[in-house]
């Protein structure tokens, strides 16, 4: 098969090697797919494949093989009941389970949202400003990016989805009709596969072991401690030092997710980040806000040029555990909290980094100087990649990032 390469416009980003696009359903045949769950009428007229169904169960048109790192593009009329498409799904014992972009005529109209099919339901619900994009009893088209652990979706041309996922990265696709009395059409159903060399799988590596501080160095003021999995740190007000714990190993593109709670004071997840001797903050480099402000989730760049973004609202929950995403594309820099994006923020120019006899690129945990601070870590992840380029050359970027903006 013809490919073509395309060179992304992310700084550093990967060559990417595109296959041309082609029909999912060409000659109007639906060879190289079978029906998952209840065996339901599809039939495929003049390039239009139609579902229709009234069983208990949801049942779903899926791929014999599956994708990894693709652009799917499709459009779909909803004549009745509900739908949604499947992407790096699996058939567990005749059910689909996996990512699901949905399709919702009903008046929550949160079609285009992302949500986790037989596993744990919704992931990110589509904004209230986008609901009104799906045409209820026409066609819409929908356009899904999956790569890496990203994936993001738009419909009629407005981003519903854009989030960053660890549990899956290749599966079937299905089209879905959901259970009771549904009907659904697709047409212009087509996808572009992306492929590079990986030199080593993508994987989950966990940054905290849950039971021990290994990997990780205390610097400055503050106390820290494991208990019951968490990473808890501790600062008194009158303490003049900025209190970090930093990993010890290196990393420079990544997406990493973990878990927080705030329950006082002022905190942050340094990344890109060096240590200063003699200084009682003790580190320059870009930080995700950590506190009890609607400016937690925001980058701010100590011993720089400080706020780099700011969210315009509330995403973080007080007293409660919060989940934060972090993904980078060179100067990119994107953050979810609670699973909704509330940075995506071009860093450039970075600070040159300074000769210091510490860390480089590293990861800290802050307990901030002159404050009484109490913070708890748990569940840290990271996934970096290593890919072999067109020339043959290692490089550390995630591919297809450029695709995303």
């Amino acid at each position: 098969m013809k490919f073509v390469i395309f060179l992304l416009s992310c700084f550093f980003s990967t060559p990417l090697f595109a296959f041309d696009s082609v029909l999912l359903f060409p000659n109007d045949s639906l060879d190289g797919w079978y029906i998952v769950g209840p065996q339901i009428t599809f039939s495929i007229e003049d390039g239009v494949l139609t579902g229709e169904g009234k069983e208990q169960r949801n049942a779903f048109l899926t791929s014999d093989r599956s994708y990894s790192d693709f652009y799917l593009k499709v459009d779909v009329k909803i004549i009745r009941g509900n739908s949604g498409i499947q992407v790096r799904s699996h058939d567990v014992e005749n059910r689909l389970v996996g990512y699901q972009i949905e399709a919702d005529p009903s008046e929550r109209a949160w079609s285009g949202g992302l949500y986790d099919e037989g596993r744990r339901a919704w992931l990110q619900p589509p904004n209230e400003n986008v609901r009104d994009t799906f045409k209820v009893g026409e066609w819409n088209t929908y356009e899904i990016w999956c790569i890496g652990p990203r994936i993001k979706a738009k419909v009629n041309g407005k981003v519903t989805t854009d989030f960053l996922d660890f549990m899956d990265l290749s599966g079937h696709i299905g089209f879905q009709i959901h259970s009771g009395n549904s009907k659904v059409m697709w047409r212009n159903a087509t996808i572009t596969e992306y492929e590079t060399t990986l030199q080593t799988p993508l994987k989950v590596v966990q940054l905290f072991d849950g039971k021990t501080l290994n990997g990780m160095d205390q610097v400055g003021g503050g106390t820290w401690n494991v208990e019951d999995g968490e990473i808890i740190g501790l600062q008194s007000a009158d303490d003049e030092v900025t209190g970090l714990m930093w990993i010890k190993q290196p990393y420079d593109e990544f997406a990493v997710t973990l878990k927080y709670k705030i329950d006082k004071g002022n905190s942050g997840f340094f990344f890109r980040s060096q240590q200063v001797p003699n200084d009682n903050t003790g580190i320059r480099g870009i930080q995700v806000e950590v506190d009890r402000q609607t400016d937690c989730g925001g980058l701010y760049e100590s011993g720089g040029r400080g706020w780099l973004s700011m969210p315009t609202e509330q995403y973080s929950n007080y007293d409660e555990w919060n989940e934060m995403m972090v993904f980078t594309c060179g100067d990119r820099v994107m953050v979810w909290i609670n699973n909704k994006l509330v940075v995506d923020c071009d860093t450039s120019p970075q600070m040159k980094k300074k000769k210091t006899d510490g860390y480089t690129s590293n990861f800290a945990f802050q307990l901030h100087k002159r404050q009484a601070v109490e913070v708890r870590f748990k569940d840290i992840q990271i996934m970096t990649p290593t890919y072999v380029d067109k020339d043959g050359k290692l490089t550390g970027k995630f591919i297809g990032c450029g695709q995303f903006h």
